[in-house]
Order: structure tokens, then C-alpha cells, then sequence
């Protein structure tokens, strides 16, 4: 028996595992930030995103977004409504933002149990 016949089809299926999916979908997303007080934006997707948000605000919600995105190291977050209550973004402005990310292709929405959060999959990350 050959090296090569103790790992025939021992890979077969990696590429269906959910963990195999999400770190090739990661693989090319920026660096976590360094502390939680602080982000880190690439340039190319604030140039993606500039055009399709309406407002300064709904910057605000695609930013956070991004920045969940990177802190938790998966591209599907859940974007809570007090983090943006802090930032004085109501919660009209946080689905009228991911209205508008959802219509551009940037995003895709799930709505949760929880009332004051939505599951959001970022689908772009240059």
C-alpha cells in the first residue's frame, strides 16, 4: 500500500463542508481590527459602496456592517439595533440602508427571532 492509497478520497467531500465554504469565503477579507474601538476599511469596497448608500447614516449601518463582518471572522453577522442606537441610527435607517445594500447585490438579509436584529451575509469583499 502506497502513501498515495492511504488518502485516496479522504478529500473527496471537503469542498461541501460549511467550514471548508466559510474560510474560502474569508480567505480574502482584510485583517480583524486591532481593538474593538476601531476599524479597518479597504478602499475599494468604500468606493463599491458609496454609490448605493443614500446618506451619511446608512455609511454608518454598510460600515458597521463591514466591521462585524471582519471582528467575528465570517461574512453572515448579526447587525444588533443598540449598536446602532448608539451611534444615534434608528432602526428605520439601519433597513432602509440594507434595502438599499440588498438591491445593489452587495447583501442578503434573513430576518431572526430576535426583534432588534437581522442576519446580514456581506457578499462583497474585495
Amino acid at each position: 500500500m502506497t502513501n498515495a492509497d492511504l488518502f485516496e478520497g479522504m478529500f473527496e467531500d471537503a469542498e461541501d463542508d460549511p467550514l471548508w465554504v466559510q474560510a474560502g469565503l474569508m480567505a480574502g477579507a482584510p485583517p480583524r481590527p486591532a481593538s474593538k474601538g476601531h476599524g479597518v476599511y479597504s478602499l475599494p469596497w468604500l468606493a463599491r459602496v458609496l454609490p448605493v448608500v443614500r446618506s451619511a447614516d446608512q455609511l454608518v449601518v454598510a460600515l458597521l456592517l463591514y466591521r462585524e463582518c471582519l471582528l467575528h471572522r465570517r461574512n453572515t453577522v448579526a447587525l444588533l439595533n443598540g449598536e446602532l442606537r448608539k451611534l444615534g441610527i434608528s432602526r428605520q435607517t439601519k433597513y432602509r440602508a440594507l434595502d438599499e445594500l440588498r438591491e445593489a447585490g452587495a447583501i442578503i438579509t434573513e430576518e431572526t427571532d430576535n426583534r432588534c436584529a437581522v442576519r446580514v451575509t456581506l457578499l462583497w469583499f474585495p
